[in-house]
């Protein structure tokens, strides 16, 4: 189990709190739409710290979180393909270089200062 599992008591609709648990000032519904933004970190303090305290009591939403969690891990493991050694070497010796180079010069004649910046852009492309 992830640690956001705990056994707890609410039913899924957030009617009933556990016995002797305190009741979290969240609800199920309430969980359950900011349940993605809660797993990514993206919800503020205040509300992290309520849908922490509901799943952690709320048994129906730690299972959601849980399948949530796994059903993400899932997806990481099998979307991490790396293209095979030989191909990798062969797109990279591919790509363009480019080259930037960039120079200044100051030119004064007659007590005008002139002041002159030259930036020039190379590319490299190797074909078949």
């Amino acid at each position: 189990m992830s640690p956001m599992s705990r056994s707890g008591g609410r039913d899924p609709q957030g009617a009933g709190a556990a016995r002797g648990a305190v009741e979290p000032d969240c609800s199920c519904s309430e969980a359950i739409a900011h349940l993605e933004a809660f797993l990514d970190h993206e919800c503020s303090a205040d509300l992290t710290e309520r849908l922490a305290q509901h799943v952690a009591t709320c048994d129906h939403c730690s299972r959601l979180a849980d399948a949530e969690t796994h059903l993400r891990a899932l997806l990481r493991s099998r979307c991490a393909e790396q293209a095979p050694p030989e191909l990798r070497a062969r797109v990279l010796g591919r790509l363009s270089l480019m080259r930037m180079s960039s120079s200044v010069s100051v030119t004064t004649i007659d007590g005008v200062t002139r002041t002159t910046r030259t930036t020039s852009q190379s590319w490299r492309v190797e074909r078949d």
